[in-house]
Order: C-alpha cells, then sequence, then structure tokens
C-alpha cells in the first residue's frame, strides 16, 4: 500500500491532536508535521520535502483557509488540499472548492468517512461531506444553458463521471480510455473553466448548467 504522508493546517490545539491520533491509526498515513496556522505551514513546505496532501481548516489566524489553499495551489500544485471545517455555508464552500480544493469534509466527518476522504483524493478523486454535495447539486446550481465554455463533448462526459464522485482510474474504466487520455480531457477541463481541482471543476459546472 502506498504511504500517505498528511500535514496538518489546525489552530484547535485539542482537536489537531485527536485528529492526529485518528489518522496514524490507519497503517497507510503518517502525520509527519502539524501546524496552527498557514503562517508556520509555509514556512515549513518552503523548505521540507512535500507532503502527499494537506488537511486545512478553513477559519485560521493571520491568513485563512481559503488564501491558504490558493497560494499553495501557485507555489505547490502538486500536494492535494482536503478541507476539514465546521463552515457548512455554500460561500466559503463555493470560496474553497473555487481556490482549488480537492475535497471538503465536515469536522462532523466520522473517523471512517475522514480516511475515506484523504484515500479518494489521494487516488485523484474528490472528497464531499453528504451535506457539501447537497449544497454543490442544489444551493450552488444557478443554471445558465448559455456558458458552455467550449467544452467538448468528451470533456462534459468527464465531467459527469467526476460529479457521480468517481476516481480518475475509474472514469477511464468507464469510458473506455485510458487514464492519460482523462488526465489530458481534466487539463483542458481546468484551463477553459479556470478551476484548479475536481471538485472545483464540478462545482462549476453545475452552477454553470454544462451537467
Amino acid at each position: 500500500m502506498i504511504p500517505i504522508d498528511i500535514w496538518i493546517v489546525e489552530d484547535d490545539t485539542s482537536y489537531r491532536r485527536s485528529l492526529r491520533r485518528m489518522l496514524e491509526r490507519d497503517e497507510a498515513i503518517t502525520c509527519s508535521r502539524v501546524f496552527p496556522s498557514c503562517i508556520e505551514f509555509f514556512e515549513a513546505i518552503e523548505t521540507d520535502k512535500h507532503p502527499s496532501m494537506v488537511l486545512m481548516d478553513l477559519g485560521l489566524p493571520e491568513m485563512s483557509g481559503v488564501e491558504g489553499i490558493r497560494k499553495l495551489v501557485q507555489s505547490a500544485p502538486d500536494v492535494a488540499v482536503l478541507v476539514l471545517t465546521v463552515f457548512e455555508d455554500k460561500d466559503k464552500v463555493k470560496q474553497a472548492l473555487d481556490a482549488g480544493a480537492a475535497g471538503y469534509l465536515l469536522k462532523t466527518a466520522t473517523s471512517r468517512e475522514i480516511i475515506k476522504g484523504v484515500r479518494q483524493v489521494f487516488m485523484g478523486g474528490a472528497a464531499l461531506s453528504p451535506k457539501i454535495a447537497k449544497l454543490v447539486l442544489e444551493e450552488l446550481r444557478t443554471p445558465s444553458p448559455s456558458e458552455s465554455y467550449n467544452l467538448s463533448d468528451r470533456e462534459v462526459e468527464v465531467l459527469e463521471k467526476l460529479a457521480e464522485d468517481l476516481a480518475v482510474k475509474e472514469v477511464a474504466d468507464q469510458l473506455g480510455v485510458s487514464r492519460r487520455t482523462v488526465a489530458f480531457h481534466l487539463e483542458n477541463i481546468y484551463r477553459k473553466l479556470e478551476v484548479q481541482s475536481q471538485s472545483g471543476a464540478v462545482a462549476k459546472a453545475l452552477r454553470s448548467g454544462i451537467i
């Protein structure tokens, strides 16, 4: 099993400690670094070996989680971000996904749900708490059929599969193409929709009525 190295950015000391203990009970997961704010996090990521992914809170001191996600996408695009927060309002969800978060989980999620989300994001998929998925599907959707962003039929198909919470490999299998082909379509989708992640692409496609 491929090891997953996670860095945690969380200002609640007690929750940060319990989250780290919970994650490290999984034999494939290591939480090598934890930080109370994005400031310390970015000081470390400039010099240390990059983690597999970051678990990021949103309500952080000095620099918000959304700002941190946006900055990380620019400075270390190879590092996926999974949001873990108490915020469940649609504005926060939209901001985080548009900034480049690969997933959005609520702190009410069970240990099993958090670990499942970590694995999904690590494998190139997206992870959303059920309540957040409902927001994306219902409250964030503002159909505008005239906005197609010039996506090809195949690119729309890829988006539809991603909206079903499928990983890249599963999308490739269902469409009968290679993972490299799906990755190529994803690159075009990100460029056309001006987003940085699968979750952001799905959210924007839903809001625009593309899928």
